[in-house]
């Protein structure tokens, strides 16, 4: 039976670091009060592979649940999943779409009302370290309004200028410890319905993908896929 590795729908669905994943329960869960006092932006970096745009396009939507249903009044905010289809706009920051003229778009179209029942406009900027320096500086000058919230995802956080970190909640997507990798790998062949590998291959797993959830769970499939081969095949018959 091939592994089935379920598409991430909830906060609870990412192995996450203890301070990334109290800092997005607490945006979340109103802990944070977001957008405000300036701060309007969502860094989420790291690593290829680790989710970061995956976790960006869930974002609009458990922010717009949480504050626009109860859904919080009885569970946890690494449960929460989007019951709203917020409304969101994504942009893909690349060669010859990271100019003044983007930020120009975003500004024109924020100017209408919102869709979303909260009110809020919600931007994705993917790889956002891509944008030219003027762009930046008219990012940073539309970063102070209460209505927006800006998703940002990078690979290169040593190169976003200081002023947006400051406009910022900084989300670090790279590598887990290795001991809740092994739960949540764990937790999936349950789901799966299959025998749970030794926790030393998965840890070896693990160690070989850097971080990298991309890698991870192929290397997990390829090992699988490995393992189901091997258990198939016929035992030599003994002639003598």
């Amino acid at each position: 039976m091939a592994l089935v590795i379920p598409k991430p729908v909830k906060p609870d669905d990412f192995v996450l670091q203890k301070l990334t994943r109290d800092r997005l329960e607490y945006l979340i869960d109103g802990t944070i009060n977001f957008p405000a006092n300036g701060v309007c932006g969502i860094i989420l970096y790291g690593l290829y592979g680790t989710g970061k745009t995956t976790m960006a396009e869930l974002l609009p939507g458990w922010l717009e649940t949480a504050k626009t249903t109860d859904f919080l009044r009885s569970e946890t905010a690494g449960q929460i999943v989007d019951s709203t289809q917020a409304n969101y706009e994504y942009l893909a920051c690349a060669q010859g779409q990271n100019g003044t003229q983007m930020i120009n778009q975003i500004q024109e179209r924020t100017s209408f009302m919102s869709w979303n029942t909260s009110n809020l406009h919600y931007l994705i900027l993917d790889e956002f370290d891509l944008l030219t320096t003027a762009a930046i500086a008219s990012l940073k000058s539309i970063m102070n309004r209460k209505d927006v919230v800006f998703i940002f995802t990078t690979n290169n956080l040593d190169k976003i200028d200081k002023g947006v970190l400051n406009r910022s909640i900084l989300l670090d997507l790279n590598a887990a410890p290795t001991p809740d990798w092994i739960a949540k790998i764990n937790s999936i062949y349950q789901s799966n319905g299959l025998s749970i590998p030794a926790s030393s291959a998965i840890a070896g797993i693990v160690a070989a993908g850097k971080g990298s959830a991309r890698t991870i769970f192929t290397d997990l499939d390829i090992a699988e896929s490995k393992r189901n081969k091997t258990a198939s095949q016929p035992e030599p018959i003994n002639t003598n």
